[in-house]
Order: C-alpha cells, then structure tokens, then sequence
C-alpha cells in the first residue's frame, strides 16, 4: 500500500512530537528534584544552622579533607560528594563509616569508627580517618552522629557546592529548566497551529452529529444542512448520440428488430435534364 508525501510527514511530526515529550518529561524529572533538594537544604541549613540539614533522613556531604584517602583503598577522596542516612546509633559496630559533629562545632567529620565501648549504660565509639596514624582523641556519642556512610559520588562535591549557591542553581538547574519550558511551549503551540485545520473540521464534525442526534431524537426533521451530502460519482458518462462509441472495437449497438426502417430518398440531380439530351457528359463518356 503506498502512502502519500502528506501521510509521511504527518507520522514524522507525530513521532518528533512523542519524542520531545519524551525528552521533556525526562529533563524535568532530573532537573525538578534537584532543584527541590537544594531548596529544601539551603532553607533548613538557614533555619537551624547547629543541624545538619538532611532530605528524607539522607544528608548530602562535600568531602574537604583527606583523613580518608590512604592512598590505597581511597574510600572517600577530596571533593567527593557523599551520603549519610540517620540510623539508630545502637546499630552502629566497628568498621562502619560514620560522619558525626564534634562537641561544639558546626563542622561534619567523617571516620570510620574502630572500636565500641559498651561499658555502662552509655555507648560510645573510638573513631579514626583512614589515612589517620592515630584515633581521635575525643569519643563520639550517639547524639553526635549525623548517619552512616553508604553512597560516594566522585568528584561532585565542587559541582554540589557550586550549585548549593544562588547563583549556582540560577545558572545550572533554573535557567536549562526555564529554557526547556519555553521551548516546550512554544513547540507545543506550532504543533498545534499546524493541526488546527484537521481539529477544527472534527469539532465541526462532531457538532454536526450532536445536533442532528438531538433532533432524531425529539423527533423532528433534521435540519437539511446537518445531513451529510450524498457522495458525488467519479464521474459521469456524456449521453451517446450514435450508435458507435468513442473507439472502434465493435461494440456498435444494432437497431431494434421492431424499429421501422427510415425512408431512403433518392438524391437530387446536379442539374435538371431535357428531354432528347443526350447523355454524354463533356468528355464524351457516358454517366452511369
């Protein structure tokens, strides 16, 4: 079956129109949320500064120190971004990597604790950074500890803290996500103004049989003007004025066997003849 030019361009712009769709829902799902979590962090970490701020119990952090990178394993390096979940401090046992606020400072250290003292009714845990010689000199208690440590993000941390400005987030999150809006729309208003001819005759369509399904049903005479129109032919036939058609393949219709037989004159001499002229025509030769 073949497909017309207009067909082929109509399915082209159909599948353009369901990939930018696509594309767009895709966009706003990477952009939005990062967007909303910065949002988010940035106004608690204005509302309770002596908190660490944290988005569904998981906090965000920007590594700016070495303690744990040995240079062998490099479990977390500089400017890696990583991510902390609150857990109950109870769980917590040697070997996990914890990040917890020393007593009276705002700043956020991450170690990996070595040991657990469970003696008395307190816990508290001995902590060292990887690429320390040595363990804090200062126990950390339950109350200290702002979550463990599961996910790393290398390198990211000076992107996270670039967009944790307000310029930052102007530039790299609302700015692509404004762009894409506009685009979006106006992409959406010349789809639109291109299938406005075909939207407009199925509205006038649907129109049209709303109110004659109206009228049949109130049993009145529809309206002459709501009736589809009858489908014109192809073509129509001119009316033969002979017998023969335009081609000679012998399909010449033969008289009625019942229709008289049309009257043959005789045709008219060139000129009248007297009586005694001879026949001899001015050539000598005699007329047949």
């Amino acid at each position: 079956m073949k497909q017309s030019a207009g067909g082929d361009s109509e399915n082209k712009g159909s599948v353009a129109h369901l990939i930018g769709n696509i594309l767009g829902i895709v966009l706003i799902a990477i952009l939005a949320p990062i967007m909303v979590v910065n949002v988010t962090l940035i106004i608690k970490s204005y509302a309770r500064p002596d908190e660490v701020p944290a988005v569904f119990g998981v906090a965000p952090l920007i590594v700016q120190s070495g303690s744990m990178d040995d240079g062998v394993a490099r479990v977390i390096k500089v400017d890696d971004l990583i991510l902390v979940r609150q857990v109950d401090p109870d769980t917590l046992k040697a070997g996990d990597i914890v990040a917890f606020q020393p007593v009276g400072q705002q700043v956020v250290i991450t170690h990996r604790i070595v040991e657990v003292d469970e003696e008395g009714s307190v816990r508290k845990f001995v902590t060292q950074g990887d690429a320390n010689n040595t363990p804090d000199s200062d126990p950390v208690y339950g109350p200290q500890i702002v979550g463990r440590y599961f996910q790393r993000f290398e390198g990211v941390g000076k992107i996270a803290l670039y967009l944790q400005q307000p310029i930052g987030m102007v530039v790299f999150v609302a700015i692509p996500l404004a762009l894409f809006l506009l685009y979006d729309l106006l992409r959406r208003y010349l789809y639109n103004k291109k299938n406005k001819g075909a939207q407009d005759a199925e509205a006038a369509e649907l129109e049209r049989l709303r109110l004659l399904a109206a009228a049949i049903e109130r049993g009145e005479t529809p309206d002459p003007s709501l009736l589809a129109p009858a489908a014109a032919p192809a073509y129509l036939p001119a009316e033969d004025t002979d017998d023969d058609d335009d081609f000679d393949d012998g399909d010449d219709e033969a008289p009625a066997d019942d229709a008289p037989d049309a009257a043959v004159e005789p045709a008219a001499p060139a000129y009248p003849k007297f009586e005694g002229e001879p026949d001899d025509d001015e050539f000598g030769d005699d007329e047949a």
